[in-house]
């Protein structure tokens, strides 16, 4: 019987070596911009959310007007003490302060949370876009970035809301057993049947059936998440299609197959575990070198501030500290950039390999890049 994931394992190594190479400094760069932000990003987002806290804070002046001390408002001829009328009035002004400025609270807080909703979807949704223009590179073997973008918007989309309606349907059972089995709700479940013992070991009973069922309906997310990234993207790039026509044609090709697939989640992990390994490696190494090379520039750069000191006790060492991390930070982060680049190449062509193990017309794979398998080079 033959796999296909375990047949994709050649395939992906020829496949990325030949779209990788021949090295060419702009494409190289393009693609790692594509490899960097298909894992997700959140560049402008402190901006933002600070330029949002700014327009919630300006509003704080709608609730300043003074307050009526409805001092006025007491009938003619009622008797009264001025000092209790005071103290009377001064309590109402706080109360309805407090209430008010406990709206104010409330309204600031839910408009942070949805404005911080918003722009997690929005750069989720740009993430996922250039996921499937780096598909249409594979398809193409020409890498853009803006037309892609453009074009596959509406599909990012698609799939964003596809995963957050799985990850609800899914999530939510885990989320009800949490709140189900937390101490202070259990005391107010109880099921009236028998005696105390009789309540309790059904209730017992209940929970573990219901855990088993959430702990099923979470694997299921998972793997059907795992799919919908991994197969169902690809197919909607290689037949321009949306999420559910897409998920259709997967299905259609891979529900014969349980067998294939559960082979390829377990090497995938293998492979991601290996890459994951060299990549740690990788920047092991770099990082040493430039935690060294750092090292020497911040003594060189003590001898003239009046010794090591001085870099943490004085303004202009702290400044040459921090410019010294900030650099080292980036050079580790760029040296380690090509690594970063030939391990998610390589991912992805395993995963559209294996997709086109199921059904070679779901894969965006440009004939170039794909290897011919041992029957076809048998058949010839």
């Amino acid at each position: 019987m033959t796999w296909h994931a375990v047949d994709a394992v050649d395939r992906a190594v020829d496949a990325t070596r030949r779209f990788l190479f021949p090295f060419e400094a702009v494409r190289w760069a393009k693609l790692a911009f594509l490899a960097l932000v298909m894992a997700g990003g959140g560049a402008g987002a402190s901006r933002v959310g600070s330029a949002s806290l700014g327009a919630s804070a300006g509003g704080v002046g709608a609730w300043s007007e003074p307050v009526p001390t409805e001092l006025e408002s007491v009938p003619a001829g009622v008797e009264r003490v001025a000092g209790v009328e005071r103290v009377a009035a001064v309590e109402r002004v706080a109360a309805a302060g407090a209430e008010r400025l406990a709206r104010l609270d409330a309204a600031l807080l839910a408009g942070i949370a949805v404005g911080a909703v918003l722009v997690a979807s929005v750069f989720l949704a740009c993430s996922i876009a250039f996921r499937l223009a780096f598909y249409d590179a594979l398809a193409t073997t020409e890498v853009a970035l803006w037309r892609p973008f453009r074009d596959r918007f509406r599909q990012a989309l698609g799939l964003l809301g596809f995963s957050a309606a799985l990850a609800a349907a899914t999530g939510l059972p885990a989320v009800a057993l949490a709140v189900a089995v937390d101490p202070a709700a259990s005391r107010t479940v109880g099921i009236p049947f028998g005696g105390a013992s009789g309540s309790s070991t059904i209730a017992s009973a209940a929970v573990g059936a219901f855990a088993a069922s959430a702990v099923a309906l979470a694997l299921i997310g998972a793997v059907g998440s795992r799919l919908t990234f991994e197969f169902v993207a690809p197919a909607m790039v290689a037949r321009d299609a949306g999420v559910l026509a897409g998920w259709r044609a997967v299905w259609a090709s891979i529900r014969e197959s349980p067998g294939d697939v559960a082979a390829y989640l377990a090497v995938h992990a293998v492979l991601a575990a290996g890459v994951g390994i060299v990549r740690a490696v990788a920047v092991a190494f770099v990082g040493g070198v430039v935690a060294v090379t750092g090292l020497v520039a911040l003594l060189l750069a003590a001898v003239p501030l009046g010794g090591v000191g001085a870099l943490i006790g004085t303004t202009t060492g702290t400044v040459v500290l921090a410019t010294v991390l900030v650099c080292a930070l980036a050079a580790v982060a760029i040296l380690t950039l090509p690594v970063t680049l030939v391990v998610r190449t390589y991912l992805t062509a395993f995963e559209v390999s294996t997709l086109a193990g199921f059904d070679p017309d779901l894969a965006p794979v440009a004939s170039t890049l794909a290897a011919r398998g041992p029957s076809e080079s048998a058949g010839e």
